[in-house]
């Protein structure tokens, strides 16, 4: 019978042929499948085999010409539950056995057994006669056509969704078999249907003319090609879009039409034609897959799109959960392939069903949309209507009685998910423009904004002007009155060394008078005219370090570190203050010293000084005093100790407080002259170079005063 197969094959294309498809079924969509529903539920319709068979198999009479002309109205039908029956079988068969088929297609539901249907095919004409016969349904595992005259096979096909696409007689991306009927006689055929998973959906069976059918094929791959060609370009078009405006409602959007493609491609059979002809196996569960991607791809759209978790959680929920759901029939054909036997047709049918409810949903989502205000969306409902109306009217078309069988309602899918997909891409348009609506509506308030910013920007500015002016021109005041009052220092400071360094020259000039004119007196009055002049040397000294301009202006110039030698620095500061002092006796420590040191040699001197002064003038004669000084640490850097410390009364706590501040003087200043500057001056000659001056005084234990100098 195979090579019968393999001639009828070779007799068909030396006859000219065309391997096309019809015309009616050109482009229909991939969600038809849904149409299946309505075959859960029995309807009105009568059962398979409720008419009186005939005694023989309908006959068919071929005239000349023949324009896809409807079998199933004219066909018995044989069920074969185990799927065991071969050929010979069949034909040992009694006449009662077959069923006369009822319907306008071929109808068969949910079912796990082979179906056998057979017609008879006279050709009343007086010539040869060829004609192709189409099965329109491309997703049939197994599809077996014999042709017998009387008891003779004179040819047969093997072909089928799960066999190798090279076994089709005619290279279609549904099933065609060239029919060769000589002159005055009668053919019958017998066509064998079965299904894997047992879901069957209309078939029509249809008797061509060839060149009729080559026609139709032409003009099938044009609408096929433009339908698809339009998906892709819209898919190209809208991955444009995304990234041009980086939107993701376009990508998602780009996303349903890139998986909506091949299942188009696989469920009308061009994948299998065109894209994996020799992978059989794979063939079914890439249309399975792709069913569920498509759906994943619609709703991850239809979310964004609609933005469900934020109008309604809820929905948001079903929709997700449903379109989980629709990945239970993967899990279940997997489990097919562990050995377990699921129920397939139970599976696919509630996909079906959760299917049709995902569709509910985003209908139902569009619609809350629209009472929201969302514009948009009402193209949106649009959208999902016509799809929904399409596949409503595709499936009841197949019943019986309900709606006229035209080219309209034979398309109504088509129709539909056409209109579905075009509306769709206009309501991401409407998208789009809301959101350039919204973004330049956003650009106005934000100028409008920034205007008034500015003009509020620009009064505030005048106001902080004006107050930096009058700022400006208090602090100019501010400064011109430090000038005044730092001339009128420096002119007071000029006369007050000027009025002072002339009554000092006349007792050092007496002083000494008195010496070289007392040498007849005792040693205690010569001791006191050399005091005389040693007091009168330090008050010139001091006038020349306090009083002189460039002096006076040493701490506002800074310190000038130079290596020097704070050894002499601490005899200066003893040998001072045995001038003003009254038996206080002074030691100096300084062996702990490095030979020199970087420091302010001037400012050290007067803070050491000041420091000694108040040693021996706030200290009762006898008090011990020393100057003591030490590395404050192993490495030159870490700096040097200064300290004056003596072993009087010492002072309360509280008489510290303040005691550095300017004109803070101490308990024990009473009756002593001094304006509670030589403290505040030192510090400030010491922190001047960088460092820090100290106290430490415990009542009955003396004062420590210590200087850290940093290295």
């Amino acid at each position: 019978m195979n090579t019968r197969g393999d001639m009828a094959h070779q007799v068909g294309k030396q006859r000219g042929l065309n391997p096309r498809v019809s015309a009616t079924d050109c482009v229909r969509g991939g969600l038809r499948v849904l149409m299946f529903l309505c075959l859960l539920f029995p309807g009105p319709w009568p059962e398979v085999g409720a008419q009186t068979p005939d005694p023989a198999p309908p006959r068919i009479l071929i005239g000349d010409t023949m324009q896809g002309i409807g079998l199933v109205a004219q066909l018995d039908l044989f069920e074969d539950p185990g799927q065991g029956l071969d050929l010979d079988a069949v034909l040992a068969l009694p006449n009662s056995r077959w069923q006369v088929n009822p319907y306008q297609d071929i109808q068969l539901g949910f079912s796990t057994s082979a179906w056998w249907v057979r017609f008879s095919l006279t050709n009343q004409t007086g010539q040869d006669q060829r004609r192709v016969l189409q099965v329109d349904w491309p997703l049939l595992d197994w599809v077996d056509l014999y042709q017998l005259q009387g008891e003779k096979v004179v040819g047969s096909w093997q072909t089928g969704d799960q066999r190798p696409f090279a076994t089709r007689p005619l290279e279609t991306h549904d099933f065609a078999f060239p029919l060769y009927l000589p002159a005055g006689e009668t053919h019958q055929i017998l066509l064998r249907l079965a299904l894997s998973d047992g879901l069957y959906r209309p078939i029509a069976l249809r008797l061509w003319e060839v060149r009729a059918f080559q026609i139709a094929s032409q003009w099938s791959q044009v609408l096929g090609g433009a339908y698809h060609g339009a998906l892709l370009a819209l898919l190209l078009y809208h991955l444009l879009l995304f990234f041009s405006t980086w939107h993701r409602n376009f990508l998602f959007y780009a996303l349903y039409l890139a998986l909506m493609l091949p299942w188009n491609l696989g469920l009308l059979g061009y994948g299998y034609q065109y894209l994996w002809p020799d992978q059989s196996w794979w063939n079914n569960q890439f249309n399975l897959l792709l069913s569920w991607l498509a759906s994943l791809g619609a709703t991850l759209f239809v979310v964004h799109f609609l933005e469900t978790r934020r109008r309604s959680p809820l929905l948001h929920r079903l929709i997700l959960g449903l379109t989980a759901v629709m990945s239970v029939p993967i899990l279940v054909k997997t489990t097919s392939y562990l050995g377990w036997t699921p129920p397939l047709s139970l599976a696919y049918g509630g996909y079906l069903f959760a299917s049709w409810v995902l569709v509910l949903a985003y209908l139902a989502g569009g619609v809350l949309a629209v009472r929201q205000g969302f514009r948009p969306a009402r193209w949106f409902v649009l959208a999902w209507s016509f799809l929904v109306l399409g596949v409503l009217v595709n499936g009841l078309g197949y019943l019986p009685g309900l709606i006229p069988r035209n080219f309209w309602t034979a398309n109504s899918l088509n129709i539909g998910s056409t209109l579905e997909i075009i509306l769709l891409a206009l309501a991401l348009g409407s998208r789009f423009n809301l959101l350039r609506d919204e973004k330049l509506a956003a650009e106005r308030r934000t100028v409008e904004l920034k205007a008034a910013h500015a003009a509020t920007l620009e009064l505030e500015v005048d106001e902080r002007t004006h107050e930096l002016r009058q700022a400006m021109a208090q602090v100019q005041a501010a400064l011109d009155q430090e000038r005044r009052v730092q001339a009128e220092l420096r002119e007071f400071l000029a006369t007050v060394s000027h009025e002072l360094r002339t009554p000092l020259a006349v007792i050092d000039t007496i002083a000494q008078n008195l010496e070289l004119d007392g040498e007849q007196a005792d040693e205690e009055t010569r001791a006191r005219y050399h005091q005389i002049q040693q007091v009168t040397a330090r008050m010139a000294h001091l006038l020349d370090g306090y009083l002189d301009e460039g002096r006076f202006s040493l701490l506002r110039q800074g310190a000038e570190r130079v290596s020097s030698d704070l050894r002499f620095l601490l005899e200066d500061a003893a040998q001072a203050a045995r001038v003003l002092s009254a038996g206080h006796p002074l030691r100096v420590e300084a062996e702990a010293l490095p030979r020199t040191f970087p420091c302010d040699p001037e400012l050290t001197r007067l803070a050491l000084r000041n420091l000694a002064d108040n040693a021996v003038k706030y200290t009762p004669p006898g008090t011990q005093v020393v100057l003591r000084g030490q590395r404050a640490g192993r490495r030159a850097s870490d700096g040097v100790w200064l300290e004056v410390s003596d072993d009087g009364p010492g002072l309360a706590p509280e008489a510290m407080t303040g005691l550095f501040e300017p004109l803070v003087r101490g308990p024990t200043a009473d009756g002593k002259p001094g304006k509670g500057l030589g403290l505040y001056l030192a510090r400030r000659m010491v922190q001047t170079q960088g460092g820090t001056l100290t106290v430490t005084s415990e009542p009955g234990q003396g004062c420590r005063f210590r200087i850290w100098l940093p290295g």
